[in-house]
């Protein structure tokens, strides 16, 4: 008898048949394992909204209204434009276990370093400013992990490098809206929303003289957005805002009144306008509206922004939610619920979910 010295093992197309069938089943795993990522910081960014309108509870059972979109004691600079005052999200640090952070602010002096309306660099924050350390300050509640914006902001807002946000208050519907079938008057029309626009350096006539109390909320807590998701811009030069992502880009509307409608269908035919585009979400310390504290329901989530000529100095800013949710974006309704609105929303239940006093109870869509 003979041993054989033949070995067993695979051959050179064995080997290649296994290794495709890996690379198959790897093809197969990693959008699961991408789903379920990001299903987690969808989840996490529903939290962070849940946290936030809790927060806006606790504000309210201690203040008896809302916060309004941006307040402060110091001086404007001289201009309209209100860059330096504080974000409604400011006011909120203490009910969102920040209170060692807001008691580090003095308030009595204004946010930005100077007050110009129309100079990039004079909404800047920078490395000496007092509040410095607070506004650079990275606050995670304030931060969707859907969202890849980062802390890069010293080249548009200033050397602090301020800290970014993702979350804006409900502002209703712009002054300029004669509503769904012109029931209101416009321009100048009554302020609707939740997060109470004010300019403390100008007397706007459509503002309310305070914060939104729960009884103005006619229309049903559970039925009136309080706070959404909105997009950061990333871009630090003019050439990549002007190459940004289409939903935080803002588009120019002329000043007429017109119907909730119209003015979505002229804000379609306007021209972007990169000013308006720069500052979205860079600082969330800041109540200046074109880091957009506030959005407007005008178009529906994951659209895009639209704005008006002067509207930088009322709040008057039709910023639209976005997100980087499949589908759609997370919101905070007034009683704290919290909901994800399709894209897909029928666009007259979405007007009227922005609005606390339109007199038409909604449901919202499940």
């Amino acid at each position: 008898m003979t041993r054989s010295n033949k070995t067993a093992g695979f051959t050179l197309v064995e080997l290649l048949v296994v290794i495709a069938i890996i690379g198959i089943l790897v093809g197969l795993l990693l959008p699961a394992v991408q789903a379920a990522r990001e299903a987690a910081r969808r989840m996490q960014c529903s939290n962070n909204l849940k946290q936030l309108g809790l927060a806006m509870h606790n504000y309210h059972d201690t203040h008896k209204v809302f916060p309004l979109n941006m307040a402060g004691g110091g001086q404007n600079g001289g201009a309209t434009c209100t860059s330096g005052f504080y974000s409604w999200l400011t006011y909120l640090l203490p009910q969102i276990e920040q209170g060692n952070l807001y008691n580090q602010i003095n308030f009595s002096v204004e946010m930005a370093d100077a007050g110009s309306c129309h100079n990039v660099f004079d909404a800047s924050i920078s490395s000496s400013h007092v509040n410095a350390a607070a506004a650079s300050t990275i606050i995670s509640t304030f931060l969707c992990p859907s969202d890849p914006g980062g802390h890069s902001n010293a080249v548009v807002m200033g050397s602090s490098n301020p800290a970014s946000d993702n979350y804006a208050g409900n502002a209703g519907w712009p002054s300029w809206s004669e509503g769904l079938a012109g029931e209101r008057r416009a321009p100048n029309a009554p302020y609707n929303g939740v997060i109470s626009l004010g300019t403390p350096a100008v007397n706007v006539p459509w503002h309310p003289r305070r914060g939104i109390r729960f009884a103005d909320v006619t229309d049903g807590l559970s039925n009136t957005t309080a706070i959404s998701e909105r997009l950061i811009m990333q871009a630090q030069d003019l050439d990549a805002i002007r190459n940004a992502d289409p939903r935080i880009l803002s588009h120019h509307t002329t000043e007429n009144a017109r119907t909730q409608a119209e003015i979505a269908a002229n804000c379609e035919l306007a021209h972007r306008d990169l000013f308006h585009s720069a500052f979205q979400g860079r600082a969330w310390i800041s109540g200046w509206t074109l880091t957009a504290p506030t959005f407007m329901h005008i178009y529906s989530p994951n659209s895009h922004n639209c704005h008006y000529h002067g509207g930088e100095g009322t709040g008057d800013n039709i910023i639209t939610p976005s997100s980087y949710h499949t589908g759609g974006v997370n919101v905070a309704m007034g009683d704290g619920s919290i909901h994800f609105v399709s894209d897909s929303i029928d666009q007259r239940l979405w007007w009227l979910l922005g609005a606390r006093n339109d007199g038409e109870i909604t449901e919202f869509p499940e």
